[in-house]
């Protein structure tokens, strides 16, 4: 059978710039070269399996460590060449793309492709700019240790020469995308730049369900056996049965304008004017005017070269007149340095020390709630191994008598995933800054999320964070629950829900086809259609409600542009998880004209009907002929594009393998 080669071969091109495509495949690149031996039996479980491989508990064990190796052997080689190596495209470090790699492998080996000696050579080469030389990747080479033993060049090669047999297959497949083209960069400009402002009448599935014959209990076992381990995703239009790992938390908030409203008020004049004393040369400097200042105009009349009676040209004196006699010609006295005044920057520096009061308070506190909450650990751990004669367990700290006295808020959760701490906002959005000695300035901001829920963390270890408005946070873990695929008899009442959301799917499309078909026959807008629906027999038509959104792009680049990510799809307000299916729909249409389509998860199906689209279609043209020498936005959209396909080829792979899991993959990527 003829592999995904001759699916690329039309589209390659003679020359491919290697440096660019490593960068846009950062995330996508093989595994390196896995020492795979042939142990078996109980004490080694197999993992997963696919058509013609399969890759057991050690040998998936030594692959992602040594994944890991080849990251640090990059790092090493990229600093000796003097790169930035906070920015490297390094290879994820997890068990998920180990085997998918082996299948990327796999589907490249068997379209032929090779790697030579040269070629890693080369790659070398082009890594480290021809400036390390083979002393020193030796040198590296020798640090690296796997285990109790080192890392051969021979196996370190061997890795990189299996990383390169992935990029020649993926540089095929992504040869298809570059240079798209100039209807999809209109497509992607249009994207971007046209907005959209329509009616749309929400049909949810959940209001249908009712509607749907009772399912058979081996139909919902069998719905059950298909999804049991696959966790539940807002955005995914299948189910997930398998319970994601959850945590609970206590947490102590110190809101940051109490604190320092209150520590402004202890501020002394004294300490304003010693702060300002200390301070004036360095932030309270005056800004000198700018050097392109306009120049006063001169009256009209006056001619460049004219001049009053008493006035002289700067190189002019007056007979009379004489130097002093302390200046030399050609000295200059030091300009003084001008300071703003202390009484227009005392509100500023009662601020500043408001704000350093406030955080050496809130260190104080936190640091003394951190120390008992360390002790009660402490000792509650030994209560736990000892269980001496009945002895009581030690008691908490008293967490809210603490928030009472020193100014803060308490806070609890029951059991709680990572996106729902998240979506609450607060403590689930802050973040810390932890020391980094990889990253550029020493130091990088690590998310509560990942020390609250990360695999390394414990239970009852105070961690402090802060959030985006300046509040900190000290929180613990009391409880943490691993993810777990539930039995069928507790899952389910969930298994029939869920089950019923996908069979009324197509009740709820064919109530909003009409809605739909109606405005489009009455030539009217959908809120007069729904308004002349009172006459229809309740039922029917009952919570219908019309919105209008817009005006609304396709693509939004809020938050994307800056981090060189590709725009995502817009997320307008009255609208809930749009995504492609929907925004086709859309911008699609002409004015007035309805369509019907679900959102990303198919939990609702929407009738719409386009209001308008700004601009028009021929000023839209005119704007991308104008731009066409700007294509960076552009590229972007056909990066996610590539991205997008590049997933769907994946998942093509996984099923042509048959690939199938013993277990879940674990996280372990850094």
């Amino acid at each position: 059978m003829a592999g995904s080669f001759e699916l690329f071969r039309k589209y390659q091109r003679s020359l491919l710039v290697f440096v660019a495509i490593l960068a846009m495949l950062a995330f996508f690149v093989l595994p390196p070269f896995l020492q795979m031996g042939s142990s078996s039996g109980s004490d080694d479980p197999l993992v997963a399996s696919w058509t013609g491989g399969s890759i057991r508990e050690a040998q998936i064990e030594r692959a992602v460590a040594m994944r890991s190796m080849v990251n640090r052997f990059l790092v090493e080689t990229a600093a000796a060449a003097g790169r930035d190596t906070s920015r490297l495209p390094l290879f994820p470090e997890n068990e998920e793309a180990v085997v998918r790699a082996l299948l990327v492998e796999a589907e490249a080996r068997k379209n032929g492709l090779v790697v030579s000696d040269a070629a890693i050579n080369d790659f070398l080469s082009q890594w480290t700019n021809n400036l390390v030389s083979v002393e020193q990747l030796n040198g590296i080479i020798s640090r690296l240790r796997l285990g109790p033993t080192g890392v051969t060049q021979q196996e370190l090669f061997e890795a990189l020469r299996t990383e390169l047999i992935g990029r020649n297959m993926l540089v095929l497949f992504q040869t298809g995308f570059s240079g798209d083209p100039p209807g999809w960069r209109w497509d992607y400009f249009r994207r971007l730049e046209q907005t959209a402002t329509i009616e749309a009448v929400p049909v949810a599935v959940e209001t249908v369900v009712g509607e749907v014959a009772p399912p058979s209990e081996q139909s919902l076992r069998t719905f059950f056996e298909q999804y049991k381990n696959e966790l539940p995703e807002a955005r995914s239009e299948t189910p997930g049965f398998r319970e994601p790992h959850r945590v609970k938390y206590e947490y102590l908030v110190a809101k940051r304008d109490a604190y320092e409203a209150s520590a402004a008020k202890e501020v002394t004049e004294a300490e304003i004017a010693e702060y300002y004393e200390k301070n004036k040369a360095t932030m309270f400097r005056v800004k000198a005017e700018s050097a392109d200042a306009v120049p006063e105009k001169e009256p009209e009349g006056k001619k460049p070269d004219e001049k009053k009676p008493d006035e002289k040209k700067p190189d002019e004196k007056k007979p009379d007149e004489k130097k002093s006699d302390d200046t030399k010609p050609d000295e200059k006295k030091p300009d003084a340095v001008e300071v703003e005044p202390l009484d227009k920057v005392t509100d500023k520096i009662r601020e500043q020390l408001a704000r350093e009061g406030a955080n050496a308070k809130i260190d104080a506190v936190f640091t003394a709630v951190a120390g008992d909450l360390t002790r009660y650990a402490e000792d509650y751990a030994l209560w736990q191994a000892r269980r001496e004669g009945g002895m009581s367990p030690p008691k908490p700290p008293d967490f809210d008598a603490i928030a009472k006295m020193q100014g803060l808020e308490a806070g609890r959760s029951e059991l709680t995933p990572a996106d729902k701490a998240f979506a609450g906002g607060g403590i689930g959005g802050s973040f810390e800054f932890v020391p980094d000695a990889g990253s550029r300035f020493g130091i990088r901001q690590q998310r509560w999320l990942e020390m609250m829920f990360g695999p390394s963390t414990t239970s009852l270890r105070p961690v402090t964070s802060r959030d985006a408005p300046g509040n900190r946070y000290l929180s613990w873990k009391t409880e943490d629950q691993p993810e777990f695929t539930p039995s069928f008899e507790t899952a389910r009442e969930n298994v029939e829900f869920s089950w019923r959301i996908v069979e009324g799917r197509g009740i709820a499309r064919k109530k909003a086809e009409d809605l739909a078909a109606k405005a489009g026959a009455q030539k009217q807008s959908l809120e007069a259609t729904v308004v002349g629906l009172g006459d229809l027999k309740p039922g029917d038509w009952q919570d219908l409600k019309v919105v209008q959104v817009g005006p609304f792009a396709w693509l939004s680049q809020t938050g994307a542009a800056s981090s060189g990510a590709p725009p995502v799809i817009s997320q307008p307000a009255g609208l809930a998880m749009p995504g492609k299916e929907f925004m086709r729909a859309v911008f699609d249409l002409e004015p007035e004209q309805t369509a019907v389509a679900f959102n990303e998860p198919r939990t609702v199906c929407y009738c719409i009907r386009l209001v308008s689209l700004e601009p028009a279609a021929s000023e839209l043209r005119e704007r991308f002929i104008a731009g066409r020498s700007d294509q960076q936005r552009i590229a972007m959209v056909a990066q996610g594009e590539f991205s997008e396909v590049f997933g769907r080829w994946i998942e093509g792979l996984e099923e042509r393998y048959k690939l199938t899991w013993a277990r879940q993959p674990r996280a372990m990527d850094r």
